[in-house]
């Protein structure tokens, strides 16, 4: 047995189909918001300087498009719109999961979508925040690309009992 035979066959074994996938990143995308959501609120005030740095941004305001708030409330408040973001992308990937076999090309362009806004958040978590959430979103990255181009290339797995996707809703 050839090695290219070899490894195709430990890899149709161990691959994961696009559902399965898709749903694991949702669950993970949950475990992000969680994490997100350990971190409040979002500072620390251990340290004395810190402290007057959050009693600042609390004292400290601002008018912008003609409302006015505080440095405190709009990073309170992007802190709990990010938790909500989080979730939202989590409940979307998991409905997700059960349209694969419906409408499989439109659901790989959406992963799509989520793996490359994942990559982003690998970076932007890299280069501001902390090792865990760079992992997570660099995790969701890989999770959500596999399924992307199988769905898109129509790799992904045929009915076992050869009936097609539209008679398996009726």
């Amino acid at each position: 047995m050839s090695e290219s035979h070899v490894l195709r066959h430990w890899s149709a074994h161990f691959r994961l189909s696009p559902r399965a996938s898709i749903r694991i990143a949702a669950v993970l995308c949950c475990a992000l918001t969680i994490g997100h959501l350990s971190a409040y609120p979002w500072t620390s005030t251990r340290v004395v300087r810190e402290a007057q740095l959050v009693s600042s941004m609390k004292l400290v305001d601002f008018v912008f498009a003609g409302e006015r708030q505080t440095y405190w409330g709009l990073y309170f408040g992007w802190g709990l719109l990010v938790a909500v973001l989080l979730l939202s992308t989590a409940l979307t990937l998991w409905l997700m999961s059960g349209l694969v076999r419906v409408a499989p090309r439109e659901v790989g362009f959406i992963t799509g979508g989520i793996s490359a806004t994942s990559l982003a958040g690998c970076f932007i978590s890299l280069q501001y925040f902390y090792a865990p959430p760079t992992a997570f979103f660099a995790v969701l990255f890989v999770l959500l690309l596999a399924p992307t181009i199988q769905l898109i290339r129509g790799e992904h797995q045929k009915p076992r009992d050869g009936r097609s996707a539209i008679e398996h809703l009726e």
